[in-house]
């Protein structure tokens, strides 16, 4: 909802004014400092969670099993950020201070983080022996509204101010804003006291998303028929890297170098769409939906067929909702998970 209001009030003063206005988010002192962008983007984590939470009860996913699959994408996901950001984007840095490796506080890429994740959430998957298609899904719905959100934060810290423009949808940048992210050499001709209008590329790529969003977390959760597993996950990436690849021309050539002619994102771009392309073929010719939690009995979720998954927890007061006063003395009903080995 924040996005869309935001969203809304840029295209309206845009629009009436010929530019977006320049705005500067202060940092909040309580004692602590804290970063708007890191409060959004904690927000984000928060929230996209929960939408994998509640997608996940539709194939009776068991929740401790999906606390640890996120919590390691989440690690994995900002560890690849960082790294992939240093090896693409800080190469110079890099040879000067090889422990820059180590400070993952220190710049982040996206797709670095895709690439994290999804080494993170490929070795969980294969450990634990779950559906992958299925954990892909479950994990893209949370990670497309988290992204989302986190692309609120580097519209209102403008985190990619991209080439000069006359389009209307331009930021107007003072002269103090480009000097403070060193960014006049990329604006030549632009003096002290001066606004120049550029491109806010977070901005672009967050009202892109917006129907991103609408149209997966819609396929999700209000589709009466199950999609094949690892569809929802093939369709975000799908979606992204088109979008992606284009507003990459806009970026500036000192904070987004070239190989061969393409940024980092780019080539990635070209890869992903590649890879997505050929992966919703196949599902949409060979895939099948994963069973939901009405199909699986009392058995837990999310394994791969052939895996004896264990029981689920069924505690007194959920079976008496449901007019079974014997839940306790059921089968299983409340033992604790099976511990065999799988």
């Amino acid at each position: 909802m924040l996005a869309v209001l935001l969203g809304a009030v840029a295209v309206i003063t845009g629009a009436a004014a010929g530019g977006l206005p320049y705005f500067d988010v202060p940092t909040l002192n309580l004692g602590l400092e804290i970063q708007p962008f890191g409060m959004l983007v904690a927000t984000g984590v928060l929230l996209g969670a929960e939408v994998c939470r509640r997608y996940a009860i539709k194939y009776g996913v068991d929740d401790d099993d999906l606390r640890k699959l996120t919590g390691w994408v989440v690690v994995t996901g900002f560890i690849g950020a960082h790294v992939f950001d240093v090896l693409a984007y800080q190469r110079e840095e890099f040879a000067d201070d090889p422990l820059l490796i180590l400070k993952l506080w220190h710049g982040i890429s996206s797709y670095g983080g895709f690439i994290g994740g999804a080494m993170g959430l490929t070795g969980y998957i294969w450990y634990r022996r779950f559906r992958t298609g299925l954990m892909f899904d479950i994990i893209g719905c949370g990670l497309i509204l988290g992204f989302t959100i986190g692309r609120i934060g580097c519209t209102i810290v403008h985190d990619h101010i991209g080439a000069a423009t006359d389009f209307a949808m331009g930021f107007d940048y003072p002269w103090k804003a480009l000097y403070d992210r060193r960014l006049l050499a990329e604006f030549p001709g632009v003096v002290q006291g001066m606004v120049t209008r550029a491109h806010n590329l977070g901005f672009y790529e967050l009202l892109y998303l917006i129907p991103v969003n609408v149209l997966v977390l819609s396929l999700a959760f209000k589709r009466k028929k199950p999609l094949p597993a690892g569809f929802l996950a093939v369709l975000i990436a799908g979606l992204y890297a088109p979008v992606r690849f284009f507003l990459e021309y806009l970026r500036l050539s000192s904070s987004d170098p070239r190989y061969v002619g393409l940024t980092f994102a780019q080539w990635m771009s070209i890869v992903v769409f590649g890879l997505s392309t050929y992966a919703a073929i196949t599902l949409i010719r060979t895939g099948k939906p994963a069973p939901l939690a009405a199909e699986l009995g009392d058995r837990v979720g999310g394994f791969r067929d052939g895996v004896v998954a264990p029981k689920r927890v069924v505690l007194a007061a959920e079976g008496e909702a449901d007019g079974d006063k014997d839940a306790k003395a059921k089968p299983g009903a409340a033992k604790p998970a099976s511990k065999k080995k799988r």
